[in-house]
């Protein structure tokens, strides 16, 4: 993500907007991937950008997104919600993580996941993504951030090879 996507993020969170208008933003372009080449094109004016705009868009959305449009950084779009969904995310004690495993784990081991996430950083909530990669032969790998807690036996293998290295 770059520097400039998070400052967006960070602003359309600023503005108080409502969470469905956003969610009603991100169903429009993933309904219509085309309407971010539409008003990153720079052959269109802004006056049809903007009439685009006021005609798809909830309101509140509409002087964000036209600023985005008139600097020509709609292709940003997708990084600027993560960006605003870690703000979110942030004022609600949330953190993300994600969960590479085998196979899906049941509601149990996705709890006890849940609940040593918690603990570790001391928040409210995670709010977790479930991937499954097979070649973890087995176990699981939690990301949380930048940090990856690695219980693979994938990884165990690997700890192995570099402690037999060293030797």
């Amino acid at each position: 993500m770059t520097q400039t996507a998070d400052r967006y993020g960070k602003v359309l969170y600023d503005l108080r907007v409502p969470a469905e208008d956003v969610e009603q933003m991100k169903a429009a372009l993933c309904a219509a991937p085309q309407l971010v080449k539409i008003l990153n094109d720079p052959t269109l004016t802004k006056e049809v950008k903007h009439e685009i705009i006021e005609t798809i868009f909830p309101k509140s959305l509409h002087n964000f997104l036209k600023t985005v449009s008139d600097r020509r950084r709609c292709d940003q779009i997708d990084d600027m919600l993560e960006s605003y969904r870690a703000c979110v995310r942030k004022e609600k004690g949330i953190v993300a993580a994600t969960l590479y495993c085998v196979h899906e784990p049941d509601e149990n081991q996705k709890a006890q996941m849940e609940q040593f996430v918690r603990r570790t950083y001391g928040v409210n909530g995670v709010e977790m993504t479930v991937e499954q990669q097979p070649d973890l032969i087995g176990g699981f790998v939690l990301r949380v951030g930048d940090r990856e807690f690695d219980w693979s036996l994938r990884g165990r293998v690997r700890q192995l090879q570099q402690r037999l290295i060293r030797r």
